[in-house]
């Protein structure tokens, strides 16, 4: 049995030969992954538990018995029974054509380490994966019973900026499920997420200061899942909560229509079980098993949606206004008012030309949000009128775009990212998007190999940009980084397999299915969520302090 750890993952199979690792490095503040050969030993894998939706339980194995079984890390681990093996290990250049030429460069560079390339590079069949804990501060993988394909951070009042361990936090999701009947909208709750790194560096410069280190609590608890939700016979193509009110839950439904609920009671009982459990004595059981209040759902028709679709977001700017496209093309505004009512804006008279994948707000115009297109172009709208104030193409050869985010810093506030279904994504610059001759964006990068399917600016960082490809991984860009010319030629060098990789590539995360959709959590410095089709991964990267700045 052979492990291969690639980034965030260890891939384990069969192999005749010894097995081989990958160990992780960090050069120019990009996470490299290089393979080695450790000594004679069985390797086994490292499996996160389940955290099923509907209980609390184990999430991870206990630490010690992960080290002793699966970590081949620390040199300790590597001793056998075998006078004739190096500890230290042997190096493998999987990207040499002739035989015999690892041996020749190990004694001409004992030190030198092959960097795997993802996306390049072909896996063993049947390879399983988990993960290389030095490469995270903290690692968390959650399994629920059916996927939710969409999902949106519901904030808490547990504080800003929330660094110390355990950590907790809520989102609000739909489900995709195979049977109608077992579908559902609602709240999650994660928490006893803690500090996953383990002291597993070769040196002690390796290791990163922690002021807070000491001050956390319990490291080996096991993560929780808890849930409340509202079960449905229709999946959720998209879920997103009102950020004025985030127990608030808009979702679009494959059923063509886009229903609005209330889970404020559902989130007490996640969020102070105490004050729920009086509340419900007080008065006399009425609110336990009472549902989410339905506060609208859309009408079937020209005075709604004759189709499902995937465009969805609510204002951050006007309370209660939520925004609407479906697959033909048609987009509309809601506003909900306190007391209840909601009013319907149509702001397409005539059809976009193409279905809306995707629906961003401005957070400095409170009247003004941007739509991505299949077909490869971007729209700007003014909520007050009809008709799109702007077009562009935002994507070559009539490629879709996928996704868009809206730079959410004042200061950058002029800056859309796009995500295409040829895996490119561009930065553009909207001040200069309406040139006769044709938008340019500031930034292109086509170093993804399958097609994006989230993206999201980092609400601390105005440079920092998170990205979800089909390409199973999470990719994190800081664009505030420059090339070094003379360095990159010395990597190039020494690691020419490198050369592919963009020197504002800063972290990478892998062992995914299919992920659908991310997002950074804004109370929570340096994580991210994603969801993919086994679940929730929960991530912080061992770089985050440097990255989040």
């Amino acid at each position: 049995m052979g492990r291969m750890e690639i980034g965030a993952v260890v891939f384990s199979f069969s192999l005749s030969l010894v097995p081989f690792m990958l160990h992780n490095n960090r050069t120019a503040g990009v996470h490299k992954y290089f393979i080695t050969m450790p000594s004679k030993r069985d390797s086994s894998t490292t499996r996160v538990g389940k955290v099923k939706r509907t209980s609390s339980s184990k999430g991870k194995r206990n630490r010690e018995e992960e080290l002793a079984e699966d970590m081949v890390v620390d040199e300790a681990q590597f001793e056998d029974d075998y006078d004739d093996v190096i500890d230290d290990g042997e190096v493998v250049d999987m990207h040499s054509d002739e035989e015999g030429a690892d041996e020749e460069e190990e004694q001409e560079d004992p030190e030198r380490k092959v960097v795997f390339r993802p996306g390049v590079d072909e896996m063993p069949e049947g390879a399983e994966m988990t993960y290389d804990s030095s490469a995270y501060d903290m690692y968390h993988k959650l399994a629920v019973d059916w996927p939710c394909l969409s999902f949106d951070i519901v904030t808490d009042t547990r504080g800003a900026s929330r660094t110390k361990y355990p950590l907790t936090c809520y989102w609000a999701c739909g489900s995709q499920a195979a049977n109608g009947e077992e579908n559902y909208i609602g709240i999650m709750k994660s928490a006893q997420l803690c500090r996953t790194r383990y002291d597993n560096a070769e040196n002690e410069d390796d290791v990163e200061e922690d002021d807070d280190e000491d001050e956390d609590e319990d490291l080996d608890m096991d993560p929780t899942l808890e849930s409340k939700f509202s079960t449905d016979p229709v999946p959720f193509n998209r879920v997103r909560a009102m950020p004025q009110q985030p127990t608030i839950i808009a979702g679009w439904s494959e059923s063509g229509v886009v229903k609005c609920f209330d889970f404020s009671d559902q989130f007490k009982q996640l969020d102070n079980p105490a004050e729920w459990v009086r509340e419900n004595a007080e008065s006399q059981g009425a609110k336990a098993g009472a549902p989410p209040r339905n506060l609208f759902t859309t009408p079937h028709g020209k005075e709604g949606h004759t189709t499902e679709g995937f465009g969805l977001g609510w204002s951050p700017l006007k309370r209660g206004t939520l925004a609407s496209g479906d697959n033909e093309g048609h987009l509309r505004v809601w506003s909900l008012t306190d007391t209840g009512t909601v009013a319907s804006t149509s702001l397409t008279g005539k059809a976009a030309p193409g279905s809306i994948e995707d629906i961003k707000w401005s957070t400095v115009q409170e009247n003004v949000l941007i739509t991505a297109l299949s077909g490869g172009s971007c729209q700007v709208y003014d909520a007050r009128a009809q008709g799109a104030k702007l077009t562009w193409t935002a994507a070559q050869n009539g490629v879709d775009v996928n996704v868009l985010d809206w730079n959410p810093h004042t200061q950058s506030s002029h800056l859309v990212a796009t995500g295409s279904d040829d895996g490119s994504f561009f930065i553009w610059d909207l001040r200069k998007v309406g040139n006769p001759a044709g938008a340019e964006p500031v930034q292109t990068y086509t170093f993804l190999n399958a097609p994006v399917t989230s993206i999201e600016w980092s609400p601390t960082n105005e440079n920092l940009l998170a990205v979800a490809s089909d390409d199973n991984q999470v990719t994190l860009w800081d664009f505030s980084i420059e090339r070094d010319r003379e360095e990159e030629l010395a990597m190039a060098a020494r690691h020419p397999e490198l050369a592919r990789f963009p020197a504002q590539l800063v972290f990478q995360h892998m062992g995914l299915k299919s992920p659908k959709e991310l997002h950074w959590h804004p109370q929570l410095p340096g994580v991210v969520i994603v969801t993919d089709e086994n679940g929730f991964d929960i991530f912080r990267p061992s770089n985050w302090k440097s990255i989040i700045r």
